[in-house]
């Protein structure tokens, strides 16, 4: 959510250190060889996505 917030330029108090320890996270645990960050996190995005369609698909199913 916060970098949600962030790409819509919406600046939360404390969000720039915030940011950069999501930012060397991702580099340091995410990316292979400190990799693209916003390739790896487009990436994590989608596959909640889908779980959570998956997930909701299933629930209807099930009702």
């Amino acid at each position: 959510m916060l970098l949600e917030l962030l790409c819509q330029s919406v600046c939360p108090d404390g969000a720039p250190g915030i940011a950069d320890t999501i930012v060397r996270f991702d580099e340091n645990i995410l990316t292979e060889d400190h990799g693209d960050v916003a390739d790896v996190l487009h990436q994590l995005e989608a596959a909640g996505m889908k779980q959570a369609m998956e997930a909701h698909r299933a629930q209807r199913t099930t009702a």
